[in-house]
């Protein structure tokens, strides 16, 4: 969806696209007005898997008719925009592809990864996940990595951080850092979503938090709502102000194969089928979000910002500050 200002609507953590579900779910995409997303290639993957994956999304690119192209830069997007395609943003939901190496890092920027996680839900090389009871920080090799991740332009996300993980990060920031898709831990208490002082913490950097639509990090309710959502939408805004959100629906279609290769956890997460929240159960009712903030006392200028600019806003700065070593 672009407006008469030109603004987009970015979908911050588009989980459930690939090139193998465009065809299906693009005109879903479209009639929610969502024309640009971060689609998440790889988490738990090794190397070689995260490669494999990465280049479908290049085939992709070059085959006109899938309808989306690979977006590197926020000037790049636009155009993609402009042209009547979805720009889509290479996203890793964290660094195991990386293995035991910084210089991955280097290596799939190339690739055009433009924005990663430390972690997962779990313990990994760079540090805890925040599913990992023992929460630990970031590891000297982590420290390394999100050093270099700055450097060449890839922007830090903390959505699946654990709380010391994100607050090591915030510590060394010399970019805005982003959390794509986690809510507010004071609206509902789960380790997936954010306390307060990390959220005042990723503003601080002028970074954004994405409203995530996953049922368990909205409420407590088997059912949740738009408006639930929106709970949390209007904490983080009086808290640190509007300009600092975004969204991330992180709709996906997982079966039990999915949810046991992922780890997931039962206390935090139900298995599937899952509810998503009744008004934003998938991208075609994204263009319900609009409205439903400007219920809550959101302006049209906020609104806007939070479907999206907020984000490309954040992008832009935290991708050219990069390529400083």
């Amino acid at each position: 969806m672009t407006d008469q200002t030109g603004a987009v609507c970015v979908d911050g953590c588009a989980a459930g696209i690939s090139p193998r579900t465009l065809k299906a779910e693009l005109p879903r995409l479209r009639a929610g007005g969502v024309r640009a997303a971060l689609v998440p290639v790889a988490a738990l993957e090794t190397t070689e898997v995260a490669v494999a994956a990465l280049n479908e999304w290049w085939r992709a690119d070059a085959r006109p008719e899938t309808g989306a192209r690979v977006a590197t830069t926020v000037e790049q997007l636009r155009a993609i925009v402009a042209g009547g395609e979805l720009a889509a943003v290479l996203h890793f939901q964290g660094t195991m592809p990386l293995g035991n190496d910084v210089g991955m890092v280097d290596a799939f920027h190339r690739l055009g990864v433009r924005v990663m996680q430390p972690t997962y839900n779990h313990a990994g090389l760079v540090g805890d996940g925040c599913l990992e009871e023992r929460d630990a920080g970031l590891t000297r090799f982590g420290r390394d990595v999100v050093r270099r991740l700055q450097q060449v332009g890839i922007a830090v996300d903390l959505s699946h951080a654990g709380e010391r993980v994100c607050h090591d990060v915030l510590d060394q920031a010399q970019a805005p850092v982003i959390a794509t898709h986690a809510n507010a831990r004071a609206v509902h208490d789960s380790p997936r979503n954010l306390r307060d002082e990390v959220i005042d913490r990723i503003a601080a950097t002028g970074g954004v938090i994405g409203l995530c639509a996953f049922p368990s990090f909205v409420s407590a309710d088997p059912a949740p709502t738009l408006d639930q959502l929106l709970d949390h939408a209007v904490h983080i805004a009086e808290r640190v102000g509007p300009q600092h959100l975004s969204l991330g629906t992180d709709f996906i279609d997982e079966n039990e194969d999915d949810y046991d290769y992922f780890g997931y956890d039962e206390r935090y997460y139900p298995r599937p089928p899952w509810t998503w929240p009744t008004g934003l159960a998938w991208w075609d009712e994204v263009r319900n979000v609009g409205p439903a903030l400007r219920s809550r006392g959101f302006s049209d200028d906020e609104v806007s910002g939070i479907l999206g600019e907020n984000l490309l806003r954040v992008l832009d700065v935290a991708w050219r500050t990069g390529h400083a070593g």
